[in-house]
């Protein structure tokens, strides 16, 4: 019998009981359970960590890290700023310098006994109700405050370096930093100070680049055609302003060689009246 206990107790593994004692001491559990806790909010940290570093944060209206613009969006085009379309009119138009001058004249806004030229247009319903203004492109609030003399003022970045402009609103439903898609509501239209003979109305610009562009002529274009129409037309007025100082450096010239001889004529007239007078004289 005792032979057979021997037998049994060299049979049992020596690791074995030493980890037999191991875990029968109290503070062996909870040890294992601070390990095993720590292992999982490591990971659970590193996962969020990784996550958000994946993550890109746009700079403006689209990213501005070297990628693609979603087709969606570069593929809009600028319309009108109003959620039902058919209930507005324009009732100032921009002021072109090429139109006629009666059609600059009503492109005039006075304020402050001063005539200021409208850099876009002004909309308002036939009741003369306020009514929904909507973002005519998708992009980036860059500016939503209240002005004194403009009322409300909500700005959008997009593409290409054009920047949407709405006042006269009387309330708005964007703050800066919101991405807002195109027919979105930005806010309602109002009163201002600035033009109050235009009474509740919007008033709307497009600008490339601190550029007035008529919204007009923008309607159903897309941003890169915005920004070709607004060169081609930064082009033709630096092709104007270096024909008119070639024309003035032109008549200059003329000025200056015409003086020699109005000069000489001067001369020759101031002698013979010198003669004239001499000869008088002798009589």
């Amino acid at each position: 019998m005792k032979d057979e206990e021997k037998q049994t107790q060299k049979t049992v593994p020596l690791k074995g009981r030493r980890m037999g004692k191991f875990m029968k001491k109290r503070w062996v559990y909870p040890a294992i359970y601070l390990v095993f806790a720590a292992v999982v909010l490591a990971s659970v940290l590193w996962y969020q960590n990784d996550a958000s570093n994946s993550k890109e944060t746009p700079n403006g209206a689209f990213q501005n890290n070297d990628k693609a613009v979603p087709v969606s969006v570069s593929k809009e085009v600028f319309k009108m700023p109003a959620k039902d379309p058919k209930s507005v009119t324009i009732k100032k138009e921009f002021f072109n310098p090429d139109a006629s001058a009666k059609e600059q004249e009503a492109a005039l806004v006075f304020y402050n006994n001063i005539y200021y030229q409208n850099k876009g247009i002004d909309l308002a319903t036939e009741s003369g109700k306020t009514f929904d203004v909507t973002a005519a492109m998708s992009g980036n609030v860059t500016k939503s405050v209240k002005d004194p003399e403009l009322g409300y003022v909500v700005e959008v970045e997009h593409a290409n370096g054009l920047i949407t402009h709405y006042s006269s609103l009387a309330s708005v439903k964007v703050k800066e930093g919101d991405m807002v898609n195109q027919g979105e509501v930005v806010g309602a239209a109002g009163q201002n100070l600035y033009d109050k003979d235009a009474k509740i109305h919007a008033h709307f610009e497009i600008r490339k680049d601190g550029i007035a562009v008529d919204p007009v002529s923008a309607w159903n274009q897309s941003a890169s055609q915005i920004e070709k129409q607004v060169d081609k037309q930064e082009q033709a007025s630096k092709k104007d302003e270096k024909a008119s100082v070639e024309k003035g450096k032109s008549d200059a010239a003329k000025d200056s060689s015409a003086a020699p001889e109005q000069n000489k004529e001067k001369e020759s007239s101031s002698t013979s009246e010198n003669t004239k007078e001499s000869s008088a004289n002798d009589n």
